[in-house]
């Protein structure tokens, strides 16, 4: 639609729109006119018919006004779509004149198109007062201030009368208000009594008339002057045992007639009154009863709200708050001028807190339901576990053994092992005085067993001989460090599953010195035994030493967990870095197979929220930590749960776009290489993949070139045979031509040099700075003089360009002179074959050399930036490495210098000398290039960015042509580690989206099993009592529901994944199409079919896909090559679709709507474009299909 056609209308709209506002609910008539579109071009008339509109006039008494409402919209032109906040839209519909008159008076569809019209406008939002929340409420100061002190006084309550009774209010009977009630009236205290029989821990004011003295003190809870009172005071009782209102008639008082209860509100003093009745139960049941946790199981005098412990249960949980600040706070609550400070109840508070943690763990881990089940819970039966991991007997297909081995990876368990060394605890208390209550049923080991594995393998573990295997980590060099003094556990080992960062049941244990073996080994341990796959990979931080002898050292313990499974080893993308060479391929977990898109830094990112507690824990006994922590470690689990579906669905909608990228890049590269070549590395890299440690590594390269001291041997060498041989041209006794142009480049280093050494010393220098450097500026100009004169003999010519004006200026200083080296002659002068063709050799050799000392510099930098972060402490160290990385970075810009220089010398060489294709793996040197290898080019994480070319070349074009045997295997060497790493990233990508459509999979059958485990547990308990029993079903059923909820919730979130897959996958390529020429017939399509253009509408698909994610085991598995991907089901068919669920009711697919034309799914076009030519008959069908479908 022309631009001036949609101004028309908004501007239509405005005026309506406020005339409306104007009209209220005055009566007018209205008349309907159909009107064609007048602003309708041409052009969209042919390609849609002609759109049509209301126009609604409305007549009142002042003025007419006339609202347009559209209805059918031509196509606009192809833009990126930017994104909407708005939920989509409702499809619209044309409607009869007589059926406009029930519609609303605004039209939706038309609002809607106002609104996406102005949203596509850049201009921005202006600010508006809502926007500055603070500036609005600064002139209200005063009247909130004024509202506070009015709830001081009675507050407009002045006449004599309880609100209640309508009493007359004297002297000896005030007016009391209940702060914590919503009714603000006041009451006598009959009336304040009757209202608070069912919240006996309300806190209540009296409010005497102003013509009464002030309360006595006995009465007020801290002096005369604070009319705060005790409900305890005005003859409160809480009987227990009986039903609000009765009295029992052999009751029973609390010890002393004080009972302290600790709730939100504060610490109070509390009447209570126990059952003595023939039939009471336990004053602790009574008291549980009342929802008030009593603090001791004899005898209770004090006893905690269920509101309060749960309050401090997820306070503790989510901000890690301690117990003895939540019980100061509602101390404070009390009293917080510290004149009549409550009773100290924080250690009994303390027990009540463990107790609460314990019994709602073993409630939601279903152990009240099972008969006995309270009493010694199974190993990790309370724990949380992670819905998306595969747990065979739950949410793995029943013969997902039996999988072929296509299709069994994705049954395969992905888990982390880490340490957290800031977990500490000191020597406080010991087992006996502080049991833990978990004692291995939820994420913490089994303490007794892993005790006595300690005490029988510690002594008699072999000595540790990592360090010769890789670089001296600390994990391997301070694992039998003796731990710091006063300290029982020195930290933490874990296993996660690294997929999902989620703590695994019985995999938490202590440290007691670093990262040894042995305790690392019984903690992996337990955690393979509960439930595990038999295929695992397992992702460590020092896995290339610890794997090395893992299987021998499993067999010495009598353990069958590595055996009986197969199992890979990788190093988190993170720590690979700090790793030898070998490990960063051997262990990368994006290069190995059947990983996904696993960087295995999971584990490290948890930590943040654990470390919150450790100034808490590190001064707990054994049992209280173990607790502690383990109600962190459930609650962190219990929040990914509910986060799942959100994860996942986040990562689908990032995966599926870069799958399509890789993939294309990965098939463009293969098509421009030989099919000979890539068939050799195809089986290079595969028997790699089988065996990585054994194998040859596809992804080394050897940076093979000839150095300037090698060359200058090389070079001396040749001259000794000419002169043997009687072919040598002396010119000179002492030089050669090779000689002159070796100390021509020495000279020109030492200008370089002395240029970078100038500009260092800032503009201010020293007199012995100054006077140094002008020594060095002489020497350096008797030495140019000097080879002036021997260069005169050899270039001739060079004469007449050394006597130009601009070269004999005497103010021109040594480091400025201009030199004259051949590939700076050959421009204006004739120079001799040879001396070209010398410097042509030493270039090039320089070059590499440049580019070598330039990786090695980069490496140092990177390593004292690391370690600077690292250990670096004080502004004294700190200024110290700081100068020591200013001066490395002073080398790496000389060796950036050498390298331009050497390039442009070749490039000008390389003309005169008449070379073709001798850049080999030379390339002009960016800014932006100059990077260590482990640092991004500003595209995103390591499997989505690209290696700097400087750590890629191979070795130089030396010997003469481009045909060389040795420059051809550098340049083979560099194409087949580049061509291996497309590879990995485009399978990567492949393996990801699959996992994760398994992963859904999973997710949703772990709920449903879940709900059907809980109504298993239905007509059982440990109590046989009616009512107990009624309570335990009515959880389980609560349960049930719960988990039946979250199935149903992902998948809804979930519905329209299938068809988000489908619509951005790509046809397998083979190596057989990979390798031909492109068929012109194809490059036709790309420019005249605008069906390829127009991506295809994602609501269609999902409508006709099946609306949960299909089961893995029913997936496509006949792509056997390496090469294979996910087949696409005819996109061309689906962009035949109608467009009529453009708007579904969906977030997700309003985001997909929103990144279908996003550049993510630019390469999602190219391919369609590519493929449309081959898909042509098949699309053709399917649509035929698709439209008999829709009829």
């Amino acid at each position: 639609m022309p631009r001036r056609g949609k101004l028309k209308r908004l501007l239509t709209f405005v005026p309506s729109f406020l005339a409306a506002m104007g009209r209220g609910k005055r009566q007018a008539a209205v008349q309907h006119y159909k009107l064609p579109d007048d602003d309708a071009t041409e052009a969209s008339s042919v390609c849609t018919p002609p759109p049509l509109h209301h126009v609604n006039y409305a007549f009142a008494a002042e003025r007419v006004s006339r609202q347009t409402t559209y209805y059918t919209l031509p196509p606009e032109p192809k833009k990126r779509a930017r994104s909407s906040s708005l939920p989509p839209a409702p499809p619209a519909t044309v409607t009869s004149a007589a059926d406009a008159e029930d519609r609303d008076e605004f039209d939706v569809d038309y609002l809607y198109h106002c609104l996406n019209v102005l949203e596509d406008d850049a201009a921005p939002r202006k600010r508006t007062v809502a926007d500055r929340p603070l500036v609005q409420w600064l002139p209200h100061i005063t009247d909130y201030l004024a509202e506070l002190l009015r709830l001081e006084g009675r507050a407009g309550f002045t006449h004599d009368r309880c609100h209640g009774c309508s009493g007359k209010l004297v002297t000896t009977s005030p007016g009391y208000r209940c702060d914590d009630c919503d009714d603000r009236a006041l009451y006598c205290k009959t009336c304040t009594l009757a209202n608070h029989a069912r919240h006996p821990l309300h806190r209540v004011t009296v409010r005497p008339q102003n013509t009464l003295p002030p309360l006595p003190p006995h009465l007020c809870l801290s002096g005369v002057d604070r009319p705060v009172l005790r409900l305890k005071s005005l003859g409160l009782r809480v009987q227990l045992g009986h039903a609000v209102g009765e009295t029992c008639c052999n009751r029973i008082p609390a010890f002393a007639d004080s009972f302290i209860v600790l709730d939100t509100f504060g610490v109070h003093d509390v009447g209570v009154d126990f059952c003595g009745c023939e039939s009471a139960t336990s004053h602790t049941t009574q008291l549980l009863r009342l929802r008030w946790f009593p603090a001791t199981a004899r005898d209770p005098k004090t006893a905690a709200t269920f509101r309060v412990m749960e309050s401090f249960h997820l306070l503790a949980a989510q901000s890690k708050i301690s117990a003895f600040d939540f019980y100061t706070s509602i101390s404070r609550s009390s009293d917080n001028t510290g004149t009549n400070q409550p009773k100290d109840r924080y250690q009994s508070f303390l027990i009540m807190a463990r107790e609460w943690r314990h019994l709602k763990m073993l409630k939601r881990g279903g152990r009240g339901n099972i008969l006995g089940g309270a009493v010694a819970p199974p190993s990790g039966s309370c724990a949380v576990e992670c819905p998306a991991c595969p747990h065979p007997g739950k949410n793995l297909p029943d013969n997902y053994a039996d999988s072929p081995p296509k299709q069994s990876w994705l049954y395969r368990l992905y888990l982390a092992i880490d340490a957290n060394f800031r977990l500490k605890r000191k020597k406080v208390s010991n087992s006996e005085a502080d049991p833990s209550l978990s004692a291995g049923c939820a994420y913490y080991v089994e303490q007794n067993g892993y005790h006595v594995h300690l005490a029988t393998y510690d002594r008699d573990n072999p000595t540790d001989q990592r360090e010769k295997l890789c670089n001296t980590h600390d994990a391997i060099k301070l694992a039998n460090v003796k731990g710091a003094a006063g300290l029982a556990a020195t930290g933490v080992a874990t296993v996660d599953c690294s997929r999902h960062d989620m703590k695994r049941p019985c995999s938490v244990g202590d440290l007691q010195k670093g990262e040894r073996q042995v305790n690392i080994d019984y903690i992996l341990n337990s955690s393979l035994t509960q439930n595990a796959p038999p295929q695992t990979s397992i992702s460590y931080d020092i896995a290339c030493s610890y794997s090395v002898n893992a299987a021998a050292r499993f067999l010495r313990y009598g353990y069958n967990s590595l055996r009986q499974r197969v199992t890979t080893w990788n190093i988190p993308m993170f720590h690979i870095q700090a790793h030898r060479e070998r490990c960063r391929s051997v262990f990368s977990p994006y290069l190995l197979p059947l990983l996904g898109r696993l960087n295995g830094e999971g584990v490290e990112r948890g930590w943040s929220q654990v470390n919150q507690a450790a100034s808490a824990t590190t001064q707990m006994g054994p049992g209280s930590r173990e607790d502690t922590l383990n109600d962190i470690f459930g609650d962190q689990n219990h929040q990914k749960v509910t986060r799942m579906p959100a994860l996942l669905l986040k990562r689908i909608k990032l995966a599926v776009p870069e799958r399509e990228k890789h993939v294309a890049a990965y098939a463009e590269f293969t098509r421009a290489l030989p099919r000979v070549d890539t068939e050799k590395w195809e089986a290079m890299v595969t028997t790699w993949e089988a065996a990585p440690t054994t194998a040859p590594n596809p992804y080394d390269l050897v940076r093979s070139h000839i150095t300037q001291a090698a060359l200058r041997v090389e070079m001396a060498q040749e001259d000794a045979a000419d002169i043997q041989a009687g072919r040598a041209v002396s010119l000179h006794d002492d030089w050669s031509a090779s000689t002159l142009v070796i100390v021509g480049m020495e000279l020109e280093d030492h200008q370089r040099k002395m240029k970078a050494d100038i500009k260092a010393l800032g503009s201010h220098p020293t007199d012995l700075q100054q006077a140094k450097m002008l020594e060095r500026r002489n020497v350096l100009q008797r030495k140019i003089d000097g080879w002036r004169s021997i260069q005169q003999l050899f270039t001739p010519g060079v004469a007449s360009l050394v006597a130009r004006p601009d070269n004999i200026d005497s103010t021109l200083e040594a480091q400025n002179i201009q030199l004259f080296l051949p590939s700076t002659a050959c421009i204006t002068s004739v120079v001799p074959a040879v001396l070209l063709k010398h410097e042509w050799r030493l270039r090039e050799a320089q070059a590499y050399d440049a580019l070598g000392d330039m990786r090695g510099h980069l490496e140092v930098r990177a390593y004292v930036y690391k370690y600077k972060d690292q250990h670096i402490r004080g502004q004294r160290e700190h200024g110290k490495t700081i100068d020591l990385i200013k001066s490395i970075e002073a080398k790496v810009a000389l060796d950036t210098s050498r390298y331009r220089a050497a390039y442009a010398a070749l490039m000008t060489l390389a003309g005169a000398l008449g070379k073709v294709d001798w850049r080999g793996s030379l390339r002009p040197l960016n800014d932006d290039d100059i990077r260590h290898v482990s640092a991004g080019d500003g595209s995103g994480s390591v499997g989505r960015r690209e290696l700097s070319w400087i750590w890629q070349t191979s070795g130089p074009l030396s010997t003469g042509t481009a045909v060389d045997p040795v420059v051809q295997e550098n340049l083979q060497a560099a194409l087949r580690v580049e061509w291996c790493k497309a590879r990995a990233r485009a399978q990567r990508w492949s393996e990801e989206v699959e996992l994760l459509e398994e992963e859904m999979r999973r997710v949703i059958q772990y709920h449903e099993w879940r709900a059907g485990w809980w109504e298993q547990r239905v007509g059982t308990t440990f109590q046989d009592r009616p009512d107990y029993l009624e309570g335990a079903n009515a959880y389980t059923y609560r349960q049930a529901s719960i988990r039946r909820a979250m199935r149903d919730f992902c998948k809804r979130a979930w519905q329209f994944v299938p068809a988000w897959i489908r619509l951005g996958s790509v046809p397998a390529t083979d190596t057989d199409d990979v390798n031909t020429t492109a068929d012109p017939s194809v490059a036709a399509a790309d420019t005249n079919d605008s069906t390829v253009n127009s991506v295809p509408e994602l609501e269609p698909v999902a409508a006709a896909s099946a609306t949960t994610i299909p089961s893995a085991a029913n997936a496509d598995t006949d792509s056997s090559s390496v090469n294979s991907l996910p087949s696409l089901e005819t996109v061309t068919a689906s962009s035949e679709c109608s467009h009529e669920g453009r708007h579904h009711q969906c977030s997700l697919a309003g985001d997909l709507h929103r990144q279908r034309d996003s550049e993510e799914l630019a390469s999602l076009r190219t391919m369609s474009r590519l493929t449309i030519a081959t898909l042509e008959e098949e699309a053709e069908g399917a649509a035929a299909a698709s439209s008999d479908e829709d009829e």
